[in-house]
């Protein structure tokens, strides 16, 4: 058994690490799988279809080369290669326009609009404002790229001319942005990651505030911890969302994160966002998590060993 583990030739921040691939790796190896480590921004002349299954780990450039990324999937995908998240997830996965899509099919999600090039930025602007103080008791939004990973590109703001502005940027660059309410309970609470492997709950991490006042958002995953303090409602809110989830991509993942917020007044788990593209496991805070994960991946790469051995079989 042959599996690929993709990563970047550079992330985008000194501070970015990828600590989950090493982990799994060596438990591959274990299970008597062969590995390579590949950069997906320096492959030439790497033969993606020599290998069982091809796992996108720490893709990160991706968020500074968003076109180039998508011609190497669709070029895996065109060329038959197995994906550990399957080729339809990834793709969704880059671009936050699922979050709307996600709260049609019964998710509690943090607000989020769409702005695109072209669009009345004093609107957007005024009413994003007004909304998160009405909503959430705060006079704050984030704004952001659709498609982007960490903090890249995210701002805190206050002030609708400085919403006007950041948007305005985006405007001229000709990129899709998004603006979410600025969640107080995270300064306080953390960020909730909740990891599904194979469809069920894995483990949960919490991570503090990357963007609260004062504090430069550069960090990556700042202060990442096992476990999260949970209520009695946590158990449906996540179930819920996982199948939300589902209703918008045509093939079922191995493995996703779900991130969520704390509502400041109901404490009720508020989606922030899906990573479906290559998601951060915190494998060094779950070590059992890692051998769950090589599991699943060694099952989609027997299936793809023996689809290919059936399609053999059938022209031969």
């Amino acid at each position: 058994m042959d599996i690929a583990l993709v990563t970047s030739g550079a992330f985008p921040g000194k501070d970015w690490s990828d600590r989950d691939t090493p982990l799994l790796q060596a438990c591959l190896e274990e299970q008597g799988c062969g590995t390579r480590i590949l950069y997906w921004d320096d492959c030439a002349g790497v033969d993606w279809t020599a290998f069982d299954l091809v796992a996108v780990q720490s893709p990160w450039s991706m968020w500074l080369k968003l076109d180039q990324f998508r011609e190497w999937v669709e070029s895996l995908h065109s060329q038959g290669v197995r994906l550990a998240n399957p080729y339809q997830v990834i793709v969704g996965g880059m671009s936050k326009e699922y979050l709307p899509l996600v709260e049609q099919h019964g998710a509690r999600t943090i607000p989020t609009t769409v702005v695109r090039p072209g669009e009345s930025l004093g609107t957007v602007a005024a009413e994003a404002i007004a909304g998160a103080e009405r909503d959430f008791g705060e006079r704050a939004v984030v704004v952001k790229p659709i498609s982007s990973g960490g903090t890249l590109g995210a701002a805190r703001v206050t002030d609708e001319r400085e919403l006007v502005a950041k948007l305005a940027d985006f405007d001229r660059a000709g990129v899709t942005a998004c603006v979410q309410p600025y969640i107080p309970s995270i300064d306080s609470l953390g960020e909730h990651g909740i990891i599904m492997i194979d469809g069920e709950f894995s483990h949960a991490i919490t991570k503090d505030a990357i963007l609260s006042a004062g504090r430069a958002g550069t960090q990556f995953h700042p202060n990442a911890r096992a476990g999260y303090a949970s209520h009695s409602e946590d158990g449906a809110d996540i179930d819920a969302t996982y199948e939300a989830y589902l209703k918008t991509v045509p093939v079922h993942p191995v493995s996703v994160r779900l991130d969520f917020l704390r509502h400041p007044t109901t404490g009720r788990l508020l989606l922030l966002e899906v990573e479906s593209v290559a998601p951060v496991k915190f494998f060094h805070l779950y070590p059992a998590a890692v051998a769950r994960y090589a599991r699943s991946l060694i099952a989609v790469a027997a299936e793809r060993r023996a689809s290919s051995g059936l399609d053999r079989a059938t022209f031969a």
